[in-house]
């Protein structure tokens, strides 16, 4: 009775070995494609945000000639129009932030298709493998 328990503790070994291989291999995936999604959200967020900024300064421009019409102060209509410009001049720096963000989500998508390219036939070949035949040790595979 003793020599069945090595083999039964030999093959759960090699079958929990696979199952890890499997889920890992699923994570990384499931990581990557999560993390692109992320960064084409942020980028869009980016976006929106910086839109809603320009809106604020064209509603500042329109109070400061509103100002300066009804004789306000030029110091305070001055104090307005500079408010609207420093608004304005984050403008490219939101458009690099958002152009960046949409470059890694395209990055993390690629490394995801690319992870599934080379590791996807090997995770199906051991979610399926035969009963019987084991699975090589896990090292054969890291150097391909």
């Amino acid at each position: 009775m003793s020599d069945i328990v090595p083999a039964i503790g030999g093959a759960l070994v090699k079958t929990g070995s696979v199952i890890v291989g499997a889920v890992r291999f699923g994570i990384v995936v499931a990581q990557l494609t999560a993390a692109s999604a992320t960064m084409a959200g942020l980028s869009h967020q980016v976006r929106s945000t910086f839109k809603y900024v320009e809106d604020c300064a064209a509603s500042v421009d329109r109070l400061s000639d509103t100002a300066a019409s009804l004789n306000v102060d030029p110091l305070t209509v001055g104090e307005h129009r500079d408010a609207a410009t420093v608004m304005r001049s984050c403008k490219d720096d939101a458009e690099a932030m958002a152009t960046e963000c949409e470059e890694m989500s395209s990055i993390f998508h690629t490394t995801a298709d690319e992870h599934i390219a080379d590791y996807g036939s090997v995770a199906d070949a051991a979610n399926n493998m035969p009963d019987g035949i084991d699975m090589a040790d896990r090292e054969f595979y890291s150097n391909r």
